[in-house]
């Protein structure tokens, strides 16, 4: 089954949703085991070469390299002069991700008031780093980005989409799930809000040998979360 995710879910998965469904003409996915069980393993999503346990300088190595990618055609284009702006943009956007870092300490940081609060926790050597949602050289609409780290290792990327008529992932929640469900050939396990538990969105639930896919109904944005099963 070629699993085909969204133009950012990325380049390798849906960024992996860089894996939210286009159409695909593979054939059509094997039939699952009830549960959000996947058939097979979802690629990770991001970058090619994404993998659990890297620290903030390599996943900013990994940035690092799709954003040479991305400049290439502007430097080829440019004039002498113009190439110097050009490399002083690109030194700055590749200190973005670096300099993201939230640490969640003891004390409390503005992230509480966001819609991603209940995905992390305090005094466990725990941190963020975001990369916010653009528009690439190419057209490309790029989704916010937040990878989550324990003791500097990933274990947690929680991508953000805008839904509406323009969105390839659907309208709304209900239609993004069902282009999910034909991505990862399996339907979706349910899972109500519960306040009372720290989860503030009702979810739908896959997995896969390694991880746990979650997509997170907040109104006009999908969140796309891959974790790391053996955390």
């Amino acid at each position: 089954m070629k699993l085909k995710l969204i133009a950012t879910l990325a380049l390798t998965t849906l960024g992996a949703l860089a894996l939210v469904a286009e159409p695909s003409s593979a054939a059509p996915p094997a039939k699952a085991a009830a549960g959000g069980t996947v058939p097979k393993t979802v690629p990770m999503p991001v970058y090619p070469g994404l993998k659990w346990g890297i620290s903030l300088e390599q996943l900013s190595k990994l940035n690092d390299k799709e954003l040479d990618a991305e400049f290439k055609k502007r430097f080829l284009a440019a004039s002498p002069t113009q190439t110097l702006a050009i490399e002083d943009e690109l030194r700055d956007k590749k200190q973005v991700l670096r300099r993201s870092r939230i640490e969640f300490l003891d004390t409390p940081t503005g992230i509480d008031q966001s819609a991603l609060k209940g995905e992390y926790s305090y005094g466990n050597k725990e941190s963020l780093a975001r990369l916010g949602g653009r528009t690439r050289d190419d057209g490309k609409e790029l989704p916010t980005r937040n990878f989550f780290f324990f003791s500097d290792k990933l274990w947690k990327v929680y991508e953000e989409y805008k839904l509406g008529p323009k969105s390839n992932l659907g309208e709304n929640f209900d239609q993004a799930v069902k282009k999910l469900t034909k991505v990862f050939g399996a339907a979706p396990q349910k899972v109500a809000a519960d306040f009372q538990k720290g989860q503030s969105f009702d979810e739908a639930v896959w997995r896969d040998g390694e991880k746990i896919i979650r997509a997170v109904d907040r109104g006009d944005t999908l969140g796309i979360v891959f974790v790391d099963k053996a955390v």
